[in-house]
């Protein structure tokens, strides 16, 4: 197994258990990304409340969020007629770079009503790399076929220490060929089962922890972190200085892509509005964070595209994206792109998420 099947390999494991594991390397941005937030649908049709108007604010009074178009220089948004609208760029019109859209975010983020519950549901839809263990049982290399395999999870974290936890998994299954010719080589290999046989329910009796770095917040700890950008900022640097360099391959990031890291957990999760408002805020300050205007996730809503990109080889390497509700400020989707892939690695799409008084119980719209 190469370093990037054995990054999405280790992904895929957190993806699916949020088990407690050994100290993360730096690549294992990928399973830092994997929650997000109930999607308000209703939220989104007030012009008042959204990013977009948001955006109006800290973009000097521009009209709103919109496609961009070929030649918008990176890092930037075009901004163009109604939010969502799908409208071609106008000309003479500004655009917004990721600074924008994250304090607009941060404002929007400011305004939304506290909410609470005994446990954070979320509902998610992961793509990943399918797998399979060869006859001989030894581990693969490298896979002679290229496939992907698409599942669905239920997450009910408890927030109450001592509460159990569960999760439900491999619901849902589907696996897409890259070609045919990859599926003829499935075929000649026997036809070996990619795909989970029937979802499996797991219930736990530990927390299971959100992460800044190294650093495991079950819920109850995370609805207490800062609501301000600077009281915020100082308890990442905190953390981030008591982090040992040997717990990081190949090193210990910059403390830009440390808060980035964070951030595709902490903002999926149930934090508060201000301490959600306070890391958009602290977000838009860190450098190389490249805003890539209108992009649609998997489950077809569109959104707007914010990226990191690490350079070099090895499971560390690639292009890391958020996908962030231009009405709700909320996140959508996280991804992952390998480099030279036109297509994400790794996606998760979040479908439904929010407070719940009880296990098996989901969120109203």
């Amino acid at each position: 197994m190469n370093d990037d099947q054995e990054h999405l390999a280790r992904a895929l494991r957190t993806l699916a258990h949020r088990e407690p594991a050994s100290p993360a390397p730096v690549s294992e941005l990928v399973r830092r990304g994997r929650r997000a937030r109930r999607r308000r649908t209703v939220a989104g049709a007030v012009a008042g409340t959204g990013l977009v108007s948001a955006a109006l604010v800290v973009a000097l009074g521009l009209a709103g969020i919109g496609p961009t178009p070929p030649g918008t220089p990176p890092g930037t948004t075009a901004v163009a007629g109604a939010p969502s609208s799908g409208a071609s760029h106008r000309p003479g019109s500004r655009s917004l770079d990721a600074r924008s859209v994250l304090l607009a975010a941060a404002e929007t983020a400011a305004r939304e009503p506290a909410a609470s519950g005994h446990y954070w549901y979320v509902r998610e839809r992961t793509s990943a790399p399918a797998r399979y263990q060869p006859k001989s049982g030894r581990p693969m290399r490298e896979m002679p076929f290229r496939a992907t395999l698409t599942t669905t999870q239920d997450t009910w974290d408890a927030r109450d220490e001592g509460a159990p936890s569960r999760t439900v998994t491999g619901q849902d299954p589907k696996v897409t060929f890259a070609s045919a010719d990859d599926e003829a080589k499935w075929r000649r290999l026997g036809s070996p089962t990619l795909a989970p046989g029937k979802p499996s329910v797991n219930d736990h009796d530990m927390d299971l922890s959100f992460l800044i770095g190294n650093h495991r917040f079950p819920i109850r700890k995370l609805l207490t972190l800062p609501t301000t950008k600077d009281t915020l900022e100082s308890r990442f640097r905190r953390l981030y200085d008591a982090e040992s360099p040997s717990d990081w391959s190949p090193g210990k990031p910059a403390f830009g892509e440390y808060v980035w890291s964070a951030a595709q957990d902490l903002l999926a999760g149930p934090i508060t509005p201000g301490t959600r408002s306070a890391l958009y805020r602290l977000l838009a300050e860190q450098p190389h964070i490249r805003s890539l205007g209108k992009v649609t996730d998997s489950l077809g809503r569109t959104g707007v595209g914010l990226a990191v990109k690490r350079g070099g080889t090895g499971e560390s390497a690639g292009e890391f994206r958020l996908i962030v509700d231009d009405g709700t400020a909320e996140l959508l989707a996280y991804e992952f792109r390998a480099p030279g892939e036109p297509e994400p690695s790794l996606r998760t799409s979040y479908e439904a998420m929010g407070w719940v008084g009880k296990l098996g119980e989901r969120p109203r719209d």
